[in-house]
């Protein structure tokens, strides 16, 4: 599925808009990167744009997801906005237990700058319908994250963003190259938590990564 309208974070660094072909191959890039398969071992070690390009087309039509591409703002207005990475949510439910899944994968060279933070909390406000949201938003009950058990990194994040680890799927994503298996850690944020914690915690995170950013 694809939206019109672009998401804009909350300090307006970054904005998460509509996956277009000129970004395929730094989608080829950030699929196939060292860094991003620590993790996520089940993706494959070569994905050139053209792969990129047809995942990107065959997933325009499917209504149970939404993919977004991050977006970081041009110090010169008038200068293209420099892609960061991809996010969205897919799994998405809208009839019976309204859940989806969101998923988030930065390029190396931008981590650790609270980008992640900035583009989680504009998907989670437009999961949950916050007020602002382009059209409106989903407005489901429940947001599902899952990590590799030791993605250490990404589990303290959501542990300290207020998610709630529900449990474990043992040995659940496959690593090609070795055979071997990964479990996963499943987090959840229902809406009811988002509005008491971990709204306010992710918006707390971006206006202290904003300060440190001025000094």
């Amino acid at each position: 599925m694809i939206l019109d309208a672009a998401l804009p974070s909350k300090s307006g660094r970054i904005s998460l808009v509509p996956p277009a072909e000129a970004d395929d191959t730094a989608v080829s890039a950030l699929r196939s990167h060292p860094d991003t398969r620590r993790y996520l071992r089940f993706l494959p070690p070569h994905f050139p744009p053209s792969e990129a390009r047809a995942r990107r087309l065959a997933r325009e039509g499917d209504k149970s997801l939404i993919d977004f591409h991050i977006h970081s703002r041009a110090v010169d207005a008038d200068a293209p906005r420099t892609f960061v990475g991809t996010t969205g949510v897919f799994h998405v439910d809208t009839a019976c237990a309204r859940s989806c899944e969101v998923g988030i994968l930065i390029a190396p060279a931008h981590m650790r700058g609270g980008l992640a933070t900035e583009a989680l909390h504009a998907v989670l406000a437009f999961v949950f319908a916050e007020r602002g949201a382009a059209g409106g938003g989903l407005a489901l009950h429940r947001a599902e994250f899952q990590t590799g058990e030791d993605n250490a990194p990404m589990r303290g994040w959501l542990e300290a963003a207020g998610a709630t680890l529900e449990g474990t799927r043992r040995a659940a994503w496959i690593d090609p190259a070795s055979g071997g298996y990964t479990s996963v850690c499943v987090y959840g944020v229902l809406e009811e938590e988002w509005k008491a914690r971990v709204r306010g915690r992710l918006e707390a995170r971006i206006d202290r990564s904003l300060s440190v950013r001025r000094l």
